[in-house]
């Protein structure tokens, strides 16, 4: 049972060393759920295996799955221009910015705020020039507000209505934008200057999920089986292949230093590792899943403090403790 297991171990340790106050951790395999486990309170709440998280940029690999069975249909594709879908875009721009720049952080759009009262799809048409499509590398949120209406032109349905599709698909029901989850409050965003409710607003789709450990290792059980079901075999293997080896960063926190695919990341430096061909996503509410193919598991770590690894804890250890159940 994951509960007395080293994984779970490592998630109380951030519990008990005062690192966060409340954490949810999850085990599962291609076979289903193993095990979830619950730590800590928080303000008199005490967690649960049930409970609502903000994911934060675990979104994104979500987002990503979405808009890729559209390519899998046949309705839209990797070498297709944002401005197919929003002819307003990058007004004056010289480049053309395609759905796989906005999937891999090559689009050389300027980052907007997550928060603030302006429309996100207004965000995105007004954003500035940062360098040219393809050429570095820049994480970027508002990049998958473009993947989104490139979905919704492809497909004609709302971005949220199609995701809805691919969490009922995988038994991922809970996966929402809406705050009537009653999701943990996220702690630290006082100190960076973040309007948490202001961000929830923008249902960024970058961004702005609400999910269950339960929710994220069923996806996570699907992706391992490889079933078909979230998308087709072929599909997860071109979301799996670094787009961004070779190609300079720019990027304020330089470690972990991350392969990016389409919506996914993979560790760069593997040697760190027990493990190889780790795939998956963290947030910055100290959010985290992960699948790993070779131990044919999944492991998802729900939190809700702003800059975790600034605080001691290291995703590092618990893929070794993963990897080595």
């Amino acid at each position: 049972m994951v509960e007395s297991g080293p994984a779970a171990d490592w998630a109380r340790k951030q519990v008990d060393q005062g690192r966060v106050p409340v954490a949810v951790l999850g085990i599962g395999s291609s076979h289903g759920i193993s095990d979830v486990v619950a730590f800590g309170h928080d303000d008199g709440r005490k967690a649960t295996t049930d409970d609502h998280f903000a994911l934060f940029s675990v979104t994104k690999p979500i987002s990503a799955l979405t808009v890729m069975r559209q390519v899998e249909l046949g309705k839209l594709s990797l070498v297709n221009s944002l401005t197919d879908a929003l002819p307003g875009f990058g007004a004056g721009r010289t480049d053309t910015v395609t759905l796989e720049h906005l999937l891999s952080h090559r689009s050389g759009i300027m980052d907007t705020q997550l928060d603030g009262g302006t429309p996100l799809r207004e965000d995105l048409t007004t954003a500035e020039q940062a360098f040219y499509a393809g050429s570095l590398v820049q994480y970027c949120n508002v990049a998958f507000e473009g993947a989104a209406a490139m979905a919704e032109w492809a497909d004609g349905r709302p971005f949220e209505e199609q995701l809805s599709s691919l969490a009922t698909d995988t038994g991922a029901k809970g996966l929402t934008f809406h705050t009537d989850c009653n999701p943990h409050t996220v702690r630290g965003a006082e100190e960076q200057g973040l309007d948490v409710e202001g961000m929830y607003k923008k249902r960024h789709p970058g961004a702005g999920l609400f999910g269950t450990a339960t929710d994220l290792l069923n996806l996570g059980t699907e992706l391992l089986r490889n079933s078909g079901k979230a998308v087709r075999p072929a599909t997860l293997a071109a979301m799996r292949r670094p787009r961004t080896t070779g190609i300079s960063h720019i990027s304020v926190r330089p470690k972990p230093l991350r392969h990016t695919g389409l919506g996914f990341q993979m560790p760069a430096n593997e040697s760190e590792l027990l493990a190889q061909g780790i795939y998956g996503h963290p947030g910055w509410s100290g959010t985290e899943w992960w699948m790993f193919p070779e131990q044919d598991r999944c492991v998802v770590f729900l939190t809700n403090v702003l800059d975790t690894p600034d605080l001691g804890v290291d995703t590092n250890e618990l893929f070794n403790a993963v990897a080595a159940s």
